[in-house]
C-alpha cells in the first residue's frame, strides 16, 4: 500500500479561523478490497467494489489548517443550503476534489457479516460533494478513480463511526499518480444524541425520588402524630387498651373512654384470645419449615408475588416503546441478523413470564380438585383463541386475501408454546410438596419432575437435529447465515437456512413474513419469518425455563433458597450461551440470533430473566425497599393504548 504525506500547502485561501476537530486516529488501511460476487443481479443499479491491486491513498484523520478552514466556512456560507436535507442517524459527508477524476463512492455498514461494498453516490472531479453518510454503526467507505472505459480503481478506504449531525469534510488530493491522500476533518460538535432519553430517564427518576420523598415525610408525620396521642394515654390502662388506643390514634380517630372499654364482655374477651391464638398456631405450623431462619412469604393470607408483576411490567414498557418507534434508539430496534439489543428481550421475557406464572395457576386448579380432562380443555380453550387472536392481528392492517394471509405470528408463538408447555403441566404438575423431608429434598424441584426435562431436552434436540442436519436445495446443510449479499451472495436464497426450508415447505411463501428485519440492509429477496415453525422448540424449552424458576417459588419458601438457585440458573444458561457463540456476534457455533431464536439466544434471555427476576425479588419482596410502581400498574395501561389506533401516532418516542 503506497503512501504520502500531506501537502504542505493547501489549495484554498488562508484564514485565521479555528474549528473544533476530530482528535488524529490511527485507521489500518484494509490491503485487500471486497469482492462482488457471482452474477447473481443483487446489486439492482448499483456496483460493487471490484478486486484490483492499485496503490492506496492514505487517511488522515486530523484537524484543520486555516486555508481549508477558511474554505469550509465559505462554503457553507454561500452553498450550505444545496446540501442534502438532514435525517435522522445521518451526518454529512462532504468530499472536496482537487483531482481531475471522477470519484465513486462506496459504502457498507459493518453490521452486515461479509458483506460487499456497495456504490452509494458520485462525486465529479475539481467539485464539492456533499452526501449522507448513516451514523447507528460504524460504517466502511472506499473511494474508487473513474477511469476510461467505466473501469474503477480504489484508492482511499476508511472505518469510521460518524456521529449524528457531524459535520464531515475529505479532502482529496494526488500529487502523483501513485503519491495522494484523504484527508477527514470533522467541523462541528454535534450534541450527543443519547441525551434526550437521559433527560427524560432522569427526569421520570428525579418524579419518582421526589414522590418518594414527600411519601417518606407524611408517613413520619403520622408516626409524631401517634406517638403524641400515645404520651396523652394514660399509664395505668391495660396493654391491650393501650394498644387499641394507639391504633384508633393512627387512624385519624379519637380515643375510646376508659370505662367503656372496662364495660366489655369477659367471654367476649377470652373468645378473641382464643381465636387470636389459633391463628398464631397455624401460622407457626406453616412457617415451620423455613430453612436458615428465613422469613417466609407464604402465611395463611397468601402474599403476591410483586417482583413477578414487576418483571412484567418492566417487559410490557418495553414493548410498547418498541412498537411505537423507540424514539429511534438502535437499541430499541432488533438486531439486524445474529447479535442482541434491547428490542429482542421483550417477547423472549414475555415467554419466560408465561412458564414462571403457570406454576401458581396449575397448583391452585390442582388444589381446587379440577379434574386434570377439565384442566386440559381449559387450556386447549386458551391456545385456540390466543392463536385466533394472533391471525387476525395479522389483517388488521388492512384487506388481506387468504391466499396471501400470514399464518405465524407473535401471539401464534404465544399460543403453541403455551399449548406443549400446558400440556406437561397438566400431566406432571402436583398438587403439593410431599418430599421436604427426602434425602434430595434439595433437589425435588428438578428430580420430581425429570419426565418434563426428559421431554424438554428431546424437543431441544428436535430443533438442533433439524437446522444442523436437514438438507436444504441449493445451500449448505447447517447454514444459519442470513443470505442476500453476505459472503458476496454466494447463498443469496438460503437466508436461515433450515428454518426458511421448513417454513415454505409447510406455509408456503405467501404465509410467512414478507418484509423482514434484515431485508434492506441484506437486500435478501425471499421472505423470512421470524415467528417461524422451527422458532417454537426453542420458545418451548425458554417457556420451560421459566416454569423451572415458578417451580423453585413453589418449592422452596426461603428466600436465600430461592435466590440462591435462580444464581445458579442464570450462570448455566448464561455460560451455555456464550460458550455456544464464543463471546461474539457472528464466530460462534450458534450464534445468538432472535430470527432463527437459535438455542443460544433462548439461553442468554433466560440468563438474564433469571438476574432481572433475583434482582428485583431481593428489593421488591425481601429488602421492601420498592414497592414496583409504577411497572405494576401498566397491565392495564398499556392494554388501552395498545388497543386504541388513535394513539399510534402520539404515544412517546413514536416515528
Amino acid at each position: 500500500m503506497s503512501e504520502c504525506s500531506t501537502p504542505d500547502k493547501p489549495s484554498k485561501a488562508r484564514a485565521n479561523i479555528k474549528f473544533l476537530l476530530i482528535q488524529p486516529v490511527n485507521i489500518e488501511l484494509s490491503h485487500a478490497l471486497t469482492v462482488c460476487g457471482g452474477n447473481r443481479g443483487f446489486h439492482g443499479n448499483k456496483r460493487c467494489a471490484n478486486d484490483i491491486s492499485t496503490p492506496m491513498a492514505k487517511v488522515h484523520f486530523s484537524n484543520a489548517t486555516e486555508e481549508e478552514a477558511q474554505w469550509i466556512k465559505a462554503y457553507n456560507r454561500l452553498q450550505g443550503t444545496n446540501r442534502p436535507a438532514f435525517q435522522m442517524d445521518n451526518a454529512w459527508l462532504t468530499i472536496n476534489s482537487s483531482v481531475h477524476f471522477d470519484i465513486t463512492i462506496f459504502s457498507q455498514d459493518t453490521d452486515c457479516y461479509k458483506c460487499p461494498l456497495l456504490e452509494t453516490d458520485f462525486a465529479p472531479g475539481k467539485e464539492t460533494t456533499t452526501i449522507l453518510i448513516p451514523s447507528v454503526r460504524p460504517m466502511v467507505v472506499k473511494l474508487a478513480k473513474v477511469m476510461p472505459g467505466n473501469h474503477l480503481e480504489p484508492f482511499c478506504n476508511m472505518t469510521h463511526h460518524f456521529l449524528e449531525r457531524g459535520d464531515y469534510w475529505m479532502f482529496v488530493n494526488y500529487t502523483s499518480y501513485s503519491d495522494g491522500y484523504c484527508k477527514i476533518l470533522r467541523i462541528n460538535n454535534p450534541p450527543d444524541n443519547n441525551y434526550p432519553i437521559l433527560y427524560v430517564f432522569g427526569g421520570l427518576l428525579g418524579v419518582a425520588i421526589f414522590w418518594s420523598f414527600i411519601k417518606f415525610i407524611y408517613r413520619n408525620r403520622s408516626q409524631k402524630s401517634a406517638c403524641c396521642k400515645k404520651a396523652a394515654v394514660s399509664p395505668n390502662r391495660e396493654p391491650a387498651e393501650h394498644s387499641t388506643e394507639l391504633a384508633e390514634a393512627a387512624n385519624g380517630e379519637e380515643p375510646k373512654d376508659i370505662e367503656k372499654e372496662n364495660d366489655l364482655n369477659e367471654e367476649k374477651v377470652q373468645e378473641k384470645d382464643t381465636e387470636k391464638a389459633k391463628d398464631i398456631e397455624e401460622i407457626k405450623k406453616e412457617t415451620a419449615d423455613v430453612a436458615n431462619g428465613d422469613k417466609a412469604v407464604e402465611t395463611k393470607k397468601k402474599k403476591r408475588l410483586h417482583s413477578l408483576d414487576t418483571l412484567r411490567g418492566i417487559a410490557i414498557i418495553l414493548m410498547v416503546f418498541v412498537n411505537y418507534g423507540g424514539g429511534g434508539y438502535y437499541f430499541f430496534e432488533h438486531a439486524q441478523w445474529n447479535g442482541l439489543t434491547l428490542a429482542d428481550l421483550v417477547f423472549p421475557w414475555f415467554i419466560f413470564i408465561m412458564g414462571t406464572a403457570m406454576n401458581f395457576s396449575f397448583r391452585g386448579l390442582l388444589r381446587r380438585k379440577v379434574s386434570r380432562c377439565k384442566i386440559l380443555l381449559k387450556v386447549l380453550r386458551r391456545a385456540i383463541i390466543l392463536f385466533a387472536l394472533g391471525i387476525w392481528l395479522n389483517t388488521a392492517w388492512g384487506p388481506v386475501e387468504l391466499n396471501n394471509i400470514r399464518i405465524p405470528g407473535v401471539l401464534q408463538r404465544f399460543s403453541l408454546t403455551y399449548f406443549f408447555v400446558a400440556l406437561m403441566e397438566t400431566v406432571f404438575a402436583r398438587a403439593e410438596d410431599k418430599h421436604k423431608t427426602a434425602p434430595w429434598a434439595a433437589f425435588r424441584d428438578i428430580f420430581l419432575y425429570w419426565p418434563e426435562w426428559l421431554l424438554n431436552f428431546a424437543i431441544l434436540a428436535v430443533h438442533l437435529g433439524i437446522t444442523f442436519a436437514l438438507p436444504v436445495p441449493g445451500c449448505p446443510t447447517g447454514y444459519l447465515g442470513p443470505g442476500g449479499i453476505s459472503e458476496n451472495g454466494l447463498y443469496f436464497n438460503c437466508t436461515g437456512g433450515a428454518a426458511q426450508y421448513v417454513d415454505r415447505l409447510v406455509l408456503g411463501e405467501n404465509h410467512i413474513y414478507q418484509h423482514p428485519t434484515f431485508k434492506e440492509i441484506y437486500k435478501t429477496t425471499r421472505p423470512y419469518d421470524p415467528e417461524g415453525i422451527l422458532g417454537i422448540p426453542t420458545s418451548i424449552f425458554l417457556c420451560f425455563l421459566g416454569v423451572q424458576s415458578g417451580r423453585i417459588l413453589m418449592t422452596f419458601t426461603g428466600h436465600r433458597e430461592r435466590i440462591f438457585r435462580w444464581i445458579i440458573w442464570a450462570v448455566i444458561t448464561g455460560a451455555i450461551a456464550v460458550a455456544l457463540c464464543k463471546a461474539s456476534v457472528n464466530d460462534g457455533v450458534i450464534p445468538i440470533n432472535k430470527n432463527l431464536w437459535s438455542t443460544s439466544f433462548i439461553l442468554i434471555n433466560a440468563s438474564f430473566a433469571f438476574i432481572l427476576l433475583t434482582i428485583l425479588y431481593i428489593f421488591i419482596d425481601v429488602l421492601g425497599w420498592w414497592s414496583g410502581r409504577p411497572f405494576t400498574y401498566t397491565d392495564q395501561l398499556t392494554k388501552k393504548i395498545e388497543n386504541k389506533p388513535r394513539f399510534a401516532n402520539v404515544f412517546p418516542g413514536s416515528t
